[in-house]
C-alpha cells in the first residue's frame, strides 16, 4: 500500500511502500519485515496455480495465456516455466493446442517442490556462511548459540512448505487460509 511523505531535507514528496504487519502485542506495525520471497518464487507459484486451474488440464495453458492472466511478460513466464520444467514439475506439449501441463496432480505438489525449483530456503549453515564478519569464516563456527535459532526456523519453514500443497491454494483467499490452518500446526501464525 503506497503512502506518501515529505522529505523535508529535499522538500519533495516521496512514494514509499510500507509493509503492514502485527507486532508482538498484536497491534498494527508499519515497521515489521517478513522473510523475503523472491519475485521468481512468487510468480512461479502463480504460474503453477494457473496450470492447476486450467479449464482443460489435458491441454494446459500457453505461455501467452499465463502471462495475460498474471500480468507479467511472456519472456518471464517462459523463464519460470523452463526452470520448473527442468525440475520435473511441468512439461510442455507442442502444437496449436499445446501448452504447459503439470506432471502431477496439484495435491501431490508441495510448496517445497516449488521453492526448490525456483530458489531455496537457506539452511542454518548457509546463513552463517553469509555473515563471517571481517573473517573468512565466522569466529563462532565451533560453538554458536544463534545457529540453533536459524536451524529451528529453517526446519520449521521447510516442514511448513512440505505440508502445504498446490491444491490447498486453489480458490478464494479465505478458503486457502482455512485449508492451510487445518493442515499445519505451528507456533508461527499463518
Amino acid at each position: 500500500m503506497p503512502i506518501f511523505f515529505i522529505n523535508r531535507a529535499k522538500r519533495q514528496i516521496v512514494d514509499k511502500k510500507v509493509i503492514y504487519g502485527y507486532n508482538s502485542v498484536g497491534k498494527v506495525d508499519k515497521r515489521v519485515h517478513y522473510m523475503k520471497i523472491t519475485a521468481q518464487e512468487e510468480y512461479g507459484l502463480r504460474c503453477l496455480l494457473q496450470l492447476s486451474q486450467a479449464a482443460d488440464p489435458a491441454h494446459g495453458l500457453s505461455v501467452k495465456e499465463i502471462a495475460v492472466r498474471e500480468g507479467i511478460s511472456p519472456a518471464y513466464v517462459e523463464k519460470l516455466l523452463r526452470l520448473m520444467s527442468k525440475s520435473g514439475l511441468i512439461h510442455s506439449v507442442r502444437g496449436t493446442k499445446g501448452g504447459y501441463l503439470l506432471n502431477r496432480i496439484p495435491s501431490e505438489i508441495s510448496l517445497a517442490d516449488v521453492v526448490r525449483a525456483l530458489g531455496s530456503v537457506p539452511s542454518a549453515s548457509e546463513i552463517c556462511e553469509r555473515h563471517p564478519g571481517n573473517q573468512s569464516a565466522c569466529v563462532h563456527m565451533d560453538d554458536c548459540c544463534i545457529r540453533a535459532v536459524w536451524s529451528t526456523l529453517s526446519n520449521s519453514i521447510n516442514e511448513f512448505l512440505e505440508k502445504v500443497k498446490l491444491s490447498d491454494l486453489v480458490g478464494p483467499e479465505a478458503k486457502a487460509g482455512q485449508a492451510i490452518r487445518h493442515k499445519v500446526t505451528t507456533s508461527f501464525s499463518v
